[in-house]
């Protein structure tokens, strides 16, 4: 059996659609990759200034904490009456 032009040309037909919807896959691919990018991005901005309204916070409560600790020391050091 030999090969005939026909059969050539329908195999390179077969080749050039499987590559048409590999490139069509690849692009969707690409799409949905690029969104959830984006979306990772805006969830990795928004945790790192939650992350930085709490080291403010735990700023502040250290500073409370270390007053407190003082007015406390105060007490302890001061003549007892």
């Amino acid at each position: 059996m030999s090969v005939t032009a026909a059969d050539k040309f329908a195999e390179l037909e077969d080749r050039i659609v499987r590559t048409i919807e590999f490139v069509k896959t690849t692009r969707k691919q690409k799409e949905t990759v690029e969104r959830e990018l984006t979306f990772a991005q805006k969830q990795i901005a928004r945790l790192e200034g939650e992350i930085e309204e709490l080291k403010q916070e735990r700023d502040l409560v250290k500073n409370r904490v270390e007053a407190l600790l003082e007015n406390l020391n105060e007490l302890a050091e001061g003549p007892i009456a």
